[in-house]
């Protein structure tokens, strides 16, 4: 028997440009909306123990597919069954009562489920170290921060002992320890046979953690199979529009502002020791502009890891005109041994919009295996 088996699951949304129009529309018998497909035709079956991971841009569907498999939207065509107790995180909010206690949310919880009160008195200890909210666990969680709201509903979900457990992007509010804490015991869960749907931005995660994928593509299957093999094909896809991105709008290079070329050449990096990178190029600029300089290093999977602009230092803009040699070395590398993107920018004076942008694949060589930190890394930046 499948735990869970979707069949041609489609959600179209109606549109209304005003509230009036709903009730003209039911009246009048006659069409005031405007329709959007969010979802459509998605089929899969996963067995028992099997953990599915969901990718996707934002706005392909990946939120709406999790809301119908979690029963918490209707399909407006299709089918989903699941088989078994399921406890999902989805958005901030779901499950819980704003005035309710953190105690008093953990049993309103379990009924949603239809979990009778003993055994959620018997789990409530589990539930309430693992949280780690200490006494804030009697307020009322409209007093709760967005991470230790994810800490209690994450708690809650995880040891009703779901058959299926429904994660969406909720955890990514949580701070680092918290999240090597719930991978761990998703883990644990996907060793007890129990069955996964994970929705993530963090193609690392899924990778590795996920048996098959999903990725969603404007509300429609673009491939399905193998985690290894589509989260590749996903990371191939974004590279290329990064690629035509750059080609067609010049944002990145040869940008032209009010008259104004601006260039950033010859971009080179070199690791002088394990716990520093050392980054050289050459700014050109045709007119005078005040802008600020910024780098970020990303891992293959576009997951930022850390960044820096001269703003966030406290500098004043810089003034450009004419070419400029720009150096950066970058202090303290605390992340893992792996390759990734750096990217290194000019910004517009207040620091909001990228002008000119360069990257280059580089690999750095820190000598660690975890992360001992994911934070703003120490850099000096000079221009001559």
């Amino acid at each position: 028997m499948d735990a869970v088996l979707a069949q041609n699951l489609t959600k179209i949304y109606k549109l209304y440009t005003k509230p009036i129009h709903r009730l003209k529309e039911l009246l009048l018998r006659g069409k005031c909306h405007e329709e959007f497909t969010a979802l459509m035709d998605v089929s899969f079956s996963l067995k028992k123990g099997e953990t599915l991971g969901v990718i996707g841009d934002n706005g392909a569907g990946k939120s709406t597919l999790l809301k119908i498999l979690a029963k918490t939207l209707k399909p407006t065509k299709g089918y989903v069954t699941v088989n078994g107790i399921t406890a999902s995180l989805l958005e901030l909010g779901t499950g819980f009562h704003p005035e309710f206690t953190g105690i008093e949310n953990v049993f309103f919880y379990g009924s949603l489920l239809g979990i009778d009160t003993q055994h959620m008195k018997r789990r409530l200890g589990d539930i309430v170290d693992f949280a780690g909210l200490g006494e804030f666990i009697n307020y009322p969680v409209k007093t709760y921060s967005s991470g230790m709201y994810v800490r209690l509903a994450f708690s809650v979900a995880t040891n009703v002992e779901p058959d299926v457990l429904i994660i969406d992007e909720a955890l990514s509010v949580g701070d680092q320890s918290f999240q090597k804490k719930c991978l761990e015991r998703m883990s644990d869960f996907k060793k007890c046979n129990k069955t996964i749907i994970f929705c993530s931005h963090d193609l690392y995660q899924v990778k590795s953690f996920c048996d098959s994928v999903i990725w969603l593509n404007k509300g429609n299957v673009e491939l399905a199979g193998n985690a290894h093999a589509v989260v590749n094909a996903y990371m191939g896809y974004e590279q290329l529009r990064l690629e035509q991105y750059k080609s067609d709008s010049g944002i990145f290079n040869d940008s032209k502002i009010e008259g104004t070329f601006l260039f950033i050449k010859g971009l080179t990096a070199k690791q002088p020791t394990s716990d520093s990178i050392y980054m050289e190029f050459t700014v050109k600029c045709t007119q005078p502009l005040y802008g600020h300089i910024g780098w970020a290093i990303f891992r293959l999977d576009k997951l930022k890891v850390s960044f820096m602009t001269t703003k966030a230092q406290g500098h004043e803009a810089f003034h450009f005109n004419g070419s400029h040699k720009v150096i950066i070395q970058i202090d303290s590398l605390n992340i893992v041994t792996d390759k990734y993107l750096l990217y290194v920018g000019i910004l517009d004076k207040e620091a909001f919009k990228p002008l000119a942008i360069e990257y280059m694949e580089f690999e750095l060589n820190t000598g660690y295996d975890v992360f001992t930190s994911v934070c703003h890394l120490n850099s000096t930046i000079h221009v001559k």
